[in-house]
């Protein structure tokens, strides 16, 4: 009998495995790089650590900062907060930079209420590291409120962005070359900034779907769609540079205002990992009601990280938070493994204004309003093998950022995304969603271009491929809705995605 029962698993995982169906537009993809034209899905494996070409580095052998050896205390009653940043301090000091180690137990930070406080990280090279995030291992707890103040930031002290050159004629989504006016200020492995913001551009970008007046911030003299996308210089043949990344757009010249290349100031080879943060929040008299006030929305922030490359936060746990971990203007930075639970908050991982975060095998839990997001022009997120909540929301702020992937997910919803109504649409062009499960408690129907209600969907013409619910979900104004209710091949598009880049091997044959 046990023989027979495990005959018919057998065959039943078979059937399912065979049914499944490559996605023709993974064909559309293969075939497009193949012959060097481009293809309907962006290249989504720029994304990550050293974009996913190497795996992040062991600390063994950098130099160790105990942060019990510049006055902190484990499991006391007695705040923290200086004896880590002199720990950091010593580590930036330090020409190779080093490890800021946290050995086991509770450490406290924020004895009061003054937001402009916080834990500074100003230098490459400095990794802040636990002894593990679940029992046994190292806590930080955020004891006072302080609204709008992140406890632990990443953050270069030069913040400048240069104008180097301006880009002189157009380049089209997925390609690799921009021609420029001027290449004096430019060399060979240097990171610089694409920025443009025209209204003249955005009509361009979003034609023929119709803007809404409302959406002011696209409108007028300094209005428009920001583009802000981070690229790294690979080769230089006169006047034309090619990047490493590929551009997520097409890069149109218009009269109004000039498609710029800027310098990108950042920090790098920066961590955070094996810690558990935890706060106050859990404590607070009231359950989280979204945008009820300042305090349900701010008020216990733990980790920001922001202009930093190839960066990382893994094996983390962010409980009774009401903001997890933020990032802006990152570039190849990845988050593995990280846990969010605890008391429901508002936000847990945001990226926004940068190039290539990989969001990885993370689960979401429904303890924040919004699972995995971005906004506010980040290029090329990737959100994937991941799991949220029932009804929990991914986070589209607004902002317009373009070219995302949601990829291999369960759980979650798109109804009330965030951001405020000036700052519409949502999301630009190539949403993706590959092989999404939806899950709801009731059924739900999704418009992505509505322009009656205030807090609905304007998303670009989305990509869904493989799209599965729980309940029953339709749709109007998507792009392409291919194969809903049925799991494609490959199973993870952003995998596939890398494997064929870095091997050319076809993992869908």
């Amino acid at each position: 009998m046990k023989k027979l029962f495990l005959t018919m698993s057998i065959l039943a995982l078979c059937s399912t495995t065979f049914a499944q169906k490559v996605s023709p537009l993974w064909t559309d993809f293969v075939e497009a790089k193949q012959a060097g034209k481009t293809p309907i899905l962006p290249d989504f494996s720029f994304a990550g650590y050293h974009f996913s070409e190497k795996p992040i580095p062991e600390v063994s052998g950098k130099k160790v900062f105990n942060v019990v050896d510049y006055g902190a205390k484990p499991n006391d009653a007695e705040y923290d907060d200086e004896a880590i940043q002199r720990a950091i301090n010593a580590a930036e000091k330090s020409k190779e930079g080093g490890v800021v180690f946290f050995p086991s137990g509770k450490f406290l930070i924020a004895a009061d209420t003054d937001s402009t406080k916080y834990i500074r990280i100003s230098k490459s090279n400095i990794i802040l590291k636990g002894s593990g995030s679940g029992s046994g291992g190292t806590e930080i707890y955020q004891d006072k409120m302080r609204i709008n103040g992140r406890q632990i930031q990443f953050k270069p002290t030069d913040l400048s962005a240069k104008k180097l050159t301006t880009i002189t004629k157009d380049a089209d989504r997925e390609s690799f070359w921009v021609e420029v006016a001027d290449v004096s200020a430019l060399k060979v492995g240097q990171d610089v900034v694409i920025r443009h913001k025209s209204e003249e551009f955005t009509k361009i970008y979003f034609a023929p779907l119709q803007l809404k007046p409302e959406w002011s911030r696209l409108f007028g003299d300094k209005g428009g769609m920001l583009i802000n996308e981070i690229h790294t210089i690979e080769k230089i043949e006169g006047n034309r540079v090619k990047f490493k990344n590929p551009l997520h757009f097409d890069l149109r010249i218009v009269k109004s205002a000039a498609f710029e290349l800027a310098a990108y100031n950042y920090i790098e080879e920066c961590g955070v990992e094996d810690i558990l943060f935890t706060s106050n929040w859990k404590t607070y008299g009231e359950d989280f009601v979204h945008h009820k006030n300042a305090i349900h929305d701010y008020a216990w922030e733990a980790v920001g990280m922001e202009y930093v490359k190839n960066s990382w936060v893994r094996n983390c746990e962010f409980r009774d938070w009401n903001e997890g971990l933020y990032i802006r203007s990152g570039y190849q930075v990845s988050v593995l493994n990280v846990n969010f639970k605890g008391k429901k908050g508002h936000a847990s991982v945001h990226a926004r204004t940068g190039y290539g975060v990989l969001i990885k095998n993370c689960n979401f839990n429904n303890a924040q309003h919004h699972g995995a997001g971005t906004g506010y022009s980040a290029v090329g997120t990737v959100i994937t093998q991941c799991t949220l909540g029932s009804d929990q929301n991914i986070d589209i702020h607004s902002g317009q950022p373009f070219a995302t992937l949601y990829d291999d997910i369960k759980g979650g919803v798109f109804y009330n995304l965030g951001g405020p109504e000036p700052g519409h649409p949502h999301h630009g062009k190539h949403l993706v969603l590959w092989n999404f499960q939806h899950q709801s408690a009731k059924d739900q129907h999704y418009n992505f271009w509505d322009l009656n209600k205030r807090r609905n969907y304007t998303i670009a013409q989305p990509i869904l491929v493989g799209f599965q619910s729980d309940h029953k979900v339709s749709f109007e104004n998507v792009g392409i809705n291919q194969d809903q209710g049925k799991q494609v091949l490959p199973k993870s598009l952003f995998e596939a995605q890398l494997t064929l880049r870095l091997t050319g091997k076809n993992t869908a044959k």
